[in-house]
């Protein structure tokens, strides 16, 4: 765990320096609703994934059209994220539902989540060419953000899942998965798992393939994978800000859901070390995954949590309840807004 003096340096160095693209350009107004959230580095720049609706609510106006402004603390992974939400130095925090349910259930902090950007996993496994099964991946190299964060966790989930010891390859904590995969593409690892989008970079590399479609890796995983999460007495002093929060990100994902050419557009400018082709692809594969009604379906929730339980690394962790775990008040209110999208993405309801 990060020392609470150090991390407050590191947030306070993070909010100054590298939130440059996603800070407000104008003065304030002294009654501008203002909020704090811990994100991964990948998602507070421009992740190609539905994690892309963080920047794109600020840079297509939802945000400010909710008066809020809000000031995005890149951290490298889940374990950071939570760090800084456990030591209350940020408000909320993009963390996986199972570092929650273990500050929640085994620390007692009084954590919920209140909305989220993205169901099914954007994951796939890449592996050099001679590692043909998930088997071979025992006693390879095996780049992880870091021990505990999300990449790792999902994976051992699918490893256990497939009858693979989740502890038989050397992982190795590197950091962002830009940096992961760029290491594998140069022969310094052997394996890692990163997004669909990430992977666009360096797809093509001799002697690299992809050894576990996206496809194939949600099917191992919960759908609810991942949430912003909260502090309830945080949630209790900011629900304005976590409303407008809520709300801006809805609509954003709607909006990209109605109209991906935008959504290619803004990944284009944003991410010019991709192909615009697989960009194009990339699309295509997160056309289904918005959060258009902020995926926090109860019923699913329940699933999730129960994947999480599944685990043999949660066997001694108090059992936690999917509904002790979220505020449902922030969607729902949201949805009463903005009204409640059908369709055919995993988010929709009928």
């Amino acid at each position: 765990m990060i020392a609470r003096r150090t991390l407050l340096a590191t947030l306070l160095a993070a909010s100054t320096t590298a939130l440059t693209p996603l800070a407000a350009t104008q003065a304030k107004a002294e009654d501008m609703l203002e909020l704090s959230v811990a994100l991964g580095v990948d998602d507070a720049n421009f992740n190609v994934t539905t994690s892309s609706v963080f920047r794109l609510a600020e840079d297509l106006g939802f945000y400010k059209k909710y008066n809020l402004h809000v000031t995005f603390v890149p951290l490298d992974g889940t374990p950071q994220a939570v760090a800084a939400l456990q030591a209350g130095a940020v408000d909320a925090a993009d963390i996986s539902l199972d570092a929650a349910i273990r500050l929640r259930a085994a620390n007692g902090v009084p954590l919920r989540g209140v909305v989220a950007v993205g169901t099914g996993s954007p994951f796939l496994i890449a592996a050099k060419d001679d590692i043909k099964t998930l088997q071979d991946l025992v006693g390879r190299s095996y780049a992880i953000a870091d021990n505990g964060s999300l990449d790792h966790t999902l994976t051992q989930a699918v490893l256990r899942s497939q009858g693979v010891d989740p502890d038989g390859p050397n992982f190795v904590a590197i950091g962002a998965p830009t940096v992961r995969v760029q290491a594998l593409a140069a022969g310094q690892v052997d394996a890692t798992t990163v997004s669909f989008g990430t992977y666009a970079s360096i797809d093509g590399t001799a002697g690299i393939h992809v050894l576990l479609p996206s496809s194939e890796f949600s099917t191992h995983v919960p759908a609810v994978s991942k949430f912003v999460a909260a502090n309830e007495a945080t949630i209790a002093s900011k629900q304005a800000a976590l409303q407008a929060f809520t709300n801006a990100l809805i609509e954003t994902s709607r909006e990209m859901e109605a109209h991906p050419e935008k959504w290619i557009a803004a990944a284009t400018a944003a991410r010019p070390d991709l192909p615009p082709a697989r960009i194009e692809l990339t699309a295509k594969f997160i056309a289904d995954r918005w959060c258009i009604n902020g995926c926090l379906d109860p019923r699913e929730l329940d699933d999730s949590v129960a994947f999480v339980y599944a685990n043999p690394d949660f066997k001694d962790v108090p059992a936690v309840a999917a509904g002790d775990m979220i505020d449902l008040s922030f969607t729902q209110r949201a949805l009463e807004t903005l009204g409640t999208a059908g369709g055919t993405g995993l988010d929709s309801r009928q």
